[in-house]
C-alpha cells in the first residue's frame, strides 16, 4: 500500500480558488485514491494550513478546511522520538531555510515510507532520501 504525506501548499491551493496553483491541485486530490492507500498529514501541517485559511479567506473557511483534512486523511501527531529526528535533521543542515513544519514532512515521509506531495520544491528538494509525488 503506498502512501502520500502532504505539504501545506497543496492543502492551501485545493482551499483557495484564487491560488495559480488551484486546478492542479484539485486535479491531484481527485487522483490520491486511486494511487494511495493512506494519505498522511503531519499535525503541524494541519495547524499552519488553518492559521493560514483563517488569515487569508476567514475563520469558517478555515474550520471547513479543517473538517476536509481530518476527514479525508490521516493526521500524524509527533511524538518525542519524531520530533528529536526532526531536531537533529535541522541542526545537521545550518544553511537549510526550511520550516519545522517542512522537516515534519520530511520526518514522517522517512517514518511511514511515504512519497511527499509539496509545491515547495526549494524546501525540500534538500533531502535526497524522499520521493516527491507530482499528480
Amino acid at each position: 500500500m503506498r502512501r502520500l504525506v502532504l505539504d501545506a501548499g497543496p492543502l492551501i491551493a485545493l482551499l483557495s480558488a484564487s491560488d495559480d496553483r488551484h486546478f492542479e491541485c484539485v486535479a491531484g486530490f481527485a487522483k490520491l485514491p486511486v494511487e494511495f492507500g493512506s494519505v498522511l498529514t503531519p499535525l503541524p501541517i494541519l495547524f499552519e494550513v488553518y492559521k493560514f485559511v483563517a488569515r487569508s479567506q476567514s475563520p469558517a473557511a478555515a474550520q471547513k478546511a479543517l473538517a476536509i483534512v481530518v476527514e479525508d486523511t490521516v493526521i500524524v501527531p509527533l511524538d518525542l522520538e519524531t520530533f528529536q529526528n526532526i531536531y537533529s535533521m535541522v541542526c545537521q543542515i545550518p544553511n537549510w531555510q526550511g520550516s519545522l513544519e517542512d522537516a515534519s514532512v520530511v520526518a514522517i515521509a522517512t517514518q511511514y515510507n511515504a512519497s511527499v506531495w509539496t509545491l515547495d520544491y526549494r524546501d525540500l528538494s534538500w533531502f535526497k532520501n524522499i520521493e516527491l509525488w507530482t499528480p
